[in-house]
């Protein structure tokens, strides 16, 4: 493993950008892999199974839990997520980092198994305003989700100060800089 390679957990509420934000990054950056989470949420219109996520059953889900093919999983909004081992591991050994937009719980889950090598940041929306205009933009939600994913939020904001870098999200562009600026510095003063 090279002394450089880290996994880079990168959380915020829904509606922040980190998604984005950490796709962005992975398309850029060549030695920077996108991790690929598996859920059995229902697969929205727009997204590619192997791309966005491995959309599984929740019986498969299990049977690959019990196996010991996640390095976390968690329940998030009545599905189920886990984080492949293999392509984490794979990633590290070839010096890169491996790019994982994740939960709070997750996070820290993560951080726990891979300790040094593993990287926080958490993407903050620049108010409850407008995070929930940006989720109501998205057209994704009804009413009673929407409030649910607002009163997560509120949650997760609590959890800002147990990340090493956290960056707010006003402008994509400005966040994206700040994102990519700390990966490289990472990437340069890790031991």
């Amino acid at each position: 493993m090279s002394a450089k390679a880290f996994v880079l957990c990168v959380s915020g509420p829904s509606g922040s950008g980190k998604t984005s934000l950490c796709d962005r990054l992975a398309d850029e950056l060549d030695f920077a892999y996108r991790s690929v989470s598996v859920t059995t949420r229902k697969q929205r219109s727009r997204e590619v199974s192997g791309r966005d996520y491995v959309f599984v059953s929740p019986e498969d889900f299990q049977r690959m839990k019990s196996e010991n093919h996640f390095v976390e999983t968690a329940e998030v909004f009545g599905n189920w997520y886990g984080t492949p081992r293999e392509p984490l591991e794979k990633a590290l050994d070839q010096g890169g980092i491996i790019v994982m937009d994740i939960d709070t719980v997750g996070a820290m889950n993560v951080k726990a198994a891979f300790s040094d090598r593993c990287v926080t940041v958490f993407i903050e929306p620049p108010s409850m305003e407008e995070l929930k205009n940006r989720l109501e933009q998205r057209k994704q939600n009804d009413s009673k989700d929407l409030e649910k994913r607002l009163e997560e939020a509120k949650r997760e904001l609590l959890e800002v100060d147990r990340y090493d870098f956290s960056i707010i999200n006003r402008d994509f562009d400005q966040a994206y800089a700040e994102l990519k600026s700390f990966v490289l510095k990472q990437r340069l003063e890790r031991p």
